[in-house]
């Protein structure tokens, strides 16, 4: 008899899925309740958000429920994205910066059921996503800290929905009168005393595990930021713009991650890595060290 091949498994509760060009291109696309043009990426195991650059802004709403995610973080530029579903993760934290920058008509921000622990994440969430206006943070542990629901209704003037519960105006009035209060004042101190903290148990923890890499930064964006040139980018925009695969898209941006500039073969759909000025700069150091070292023990020798 014929076997019957499900076309779409069901990952295990233990199994992560790297998102690549192919996930993402295989990924649900539907119009949603909303008749909003929708991608369903949940219930897949995805530990990191990456590579969305293939998806060429096409989506008003993404879909991450139920995934491993720890952090909501590198995005490509996404201008039409307004939606952002992340519930049922592990999500510890937002990059506000990332968002401001990269999708700036955030209106919708789905958080439910994750571990965000600190008001510091809140105010992140804030400085991120300045036209948030429904927000969801129910099933983290910050929804149990004092003062919690008028920190977030002060911190976000555009909020209209706070976890399913609509923002009453008399409750807008109480957040302000909170803030400029004294005790207002010292919640907004433990808060940047919080933000300081956080960021010096991250800044621990990473530098005891980074192998360094010439050229290599911590994401395809900060990469393209700091390791080319201007002209350099004008390019890179221009291959990505012209690929013709999510997987060439995918590739530059691999290549974009490691400092390395992907110019295309003359064959056409591989890439010749070239290092950036700061690369090979590192790179040609350490070829010198080496070079030295060896002269040294040769003088020994003699």
């Amino acid at each position: 008899p014929d076997r019957i091949v499900p076309l779409k498994p069901t990952p295990s509760l233990n199994a992560t899925m790297r998102l690549s060009a192919e996930v993402l291109s295989l990924a649900e696309q539907r119009p949603n309740a909303l008749g909003e043009r929708e991608i369903v990426l949940r219930g897949l195991g995805i530990p990191t958000i990456e590579h969305l650059a293939v998806t060429r802004d096409a989506f008003d709403t993404m879909d991450f429920s139920d995934n491993r995610l720890t952090r909501v973080e590198n995005f490509p530029r996404l201008n039409r994205l307004s939606s952002l579903l992340v519930g049922g993760n592990v999500v510890t934290g937002v990059d506000a910066r990332n968002l401001a920058t990269n999708v700036p008509n955030l209106t919708t921000l789905v958080l439910t059921d994750n571990q965000i622990a600190g008001l510091h994440e809140v105010a992140k969430i804030s400085d991120g996503c300045p036209k948030l206006e429904f927000l969801s943070l129910r099933g983290n542990p910050v929804v149990r800290r004092q003062y919690y629901r008028l920190y977030a209704i002060n911190k976000m003037p555009n909020l209209k929905v706070l976890d399913f519960v609509k923002v009453k105006e008399a409750e807008r009035e109480k957040a302000k009168r909170l803030a400029m209060s004294a005790a207002g004042a010292a919640l907004e101190s433990d808060v940047r005393l919080e933000a300081r903290n956080a960021a010096t148990s991250a800044s621990s923890s990473s530098s005891g595990t980074k192998t360094f890499v010439p050229g290599e930064g911590r994401s395809a964006e900060e990469s393209f930021t700091t390791q080319f040139t201007k002209e350099q980018k004008a390019q890179i925009r221009k291959m990505v713009a012209e690929a013709s695969s999510p997987e060439e898209i995918e590739r530059i941006e691999s290549s974009v991650k490691r400092g390395v500039f992907p110019t295309p073969a003359s064959g056409g759909g591989t890439m010749t890595p070239t290092l950036t000025s700061e690369a090979a700069t590192a790179a040609k150091r350490s070829g010198d060290n080496d070079n030295e070292g060896t002269a040294a023990k040769k003088s020994r020798t003699k």
